[in-house]
């Protein structure tokens, strides 16, 4: 995810900045704004692709314009530290000053937040990369779990390819051929159907509000907000609003971005993941199949 070379970016220019104010906490907007997961075994039977897809739009759009009005707030304490280094100087130093009893604690801020972005973020790389790894593992569990409830369907039409004297071939065609006989049409309709069968049967295990999917997508969730976002906030959002705290330069506007990185990951997760779930049964009438 594009979060990883956001943070490293971090490191390079702000991570060790002294730390004076907190973190405009991230209203519950982003995540009031992901629709909520599907539990339908078929894609066709909910709109839901089509309301993620525009969330998705719509939480870029907002991205966007924060990053925006962030941006111009950050362009202030550019020209603050370019125009006039002098004076940026004087005011790190007097805020130092107007608080000596802590100014030994701020030394010793600034120099852990270096330190502890330098340490921490590798780590924070190898638990994104694990979590989405999982992903991975669960759509091939899933896979696997669908070829071996299939598999007798499968196995029913080799045994009439065989039967008939063709060259078995794996998988099924999606029509009968035009050229079978009447008694092929009606053997492949009906593993068809088993077909069917295997993949409703298998279904509640994997796409209910209690099967793996929900289940890896609430652990996603839980990394996201727990782990992820907070950690985000601390490298960057904190840096940067001391920073303009210690320059005086207006923050108005400036709010923490992480929350719609994380839905917009989020969502994309859950895109990448329910689009396993097959469209429609295998015997429709359109393939006939009755």
């Amino acid at each position: 995810m594009k979060t990883r070379d956001m943070l490293t970016a971090c490191i390079a220019g702000l991570a060790c900045a002294p730390t004076f104010a907190a973190t405009p906490a991230a209203d519950a907007g982003a995540w009031a704004r992901v629709p909520a997961l599907p539990t339908a075994c078929y894609s066709s039977q909910d709109p839901w692709g089509d309301s993620n897809d525009a969330a998705i739009e719509a939480m870029r759009e907002t991205l966007a314009a924060q990053q925006e009005t962030n941006r111009t707030i950050d362009e202030q304490l550019r020209q603050a530290s370019s125009e006039n280094p002098m004076a940026m100087v004087q005011a790190m130093q007097q805020a130092m000053l107007d608080d000596p009893a802590n100014a030994q604690k701020m030394i010793e801020k600034m120099t852990q937040t270096g330190q502890q972005a330098q340490t921490e973020l590798p780590a924070q790389m190898d638990r994104e990369k694990q979590i989405e790894a999982e992903s991975k593992t669960l759509v091939k569990q899933y896979e696997a779990a669908l070829d071996k409830a299939m598999g007798p369907a499968q196995a029913r039409w080799n045994a009439y390819q065989k039967k008939l004297g063709w060259e078995v071939e794996p998988g099924f065609a999606m029509m009968p051929d035009p050229s079978w006989p009447p008694a092929a049409w009606q053997e492949w309709a009906a593993v068809q159907k088993d077909r069917d069968a295997a993949y409703v049967a298998t279904c509640a295990q994997w796409w209910s509000a209690t099967g793996g999917f929900q289940a890896y997508m609430k652990r996603y969730k839980a990394f996201l907000v727990q782990e992820r976002m907070p950690y985000e906030k601390k490298l960057i959002d904190d840096t940067r609003l001391d920073q303009y705290k210690l320059l005086n330069v207006p923050a108005e506007g400036y709010r923490t971005t992480t929350d719609y990185d994380a839905a917009i990951d989020y969502m994309q997760m859950a895109s990448s993941l329910y689009g396993q779930r097959m469209a429609d049964p295998f015997c429709r009438k359109e393939n006939a199949c009755q």
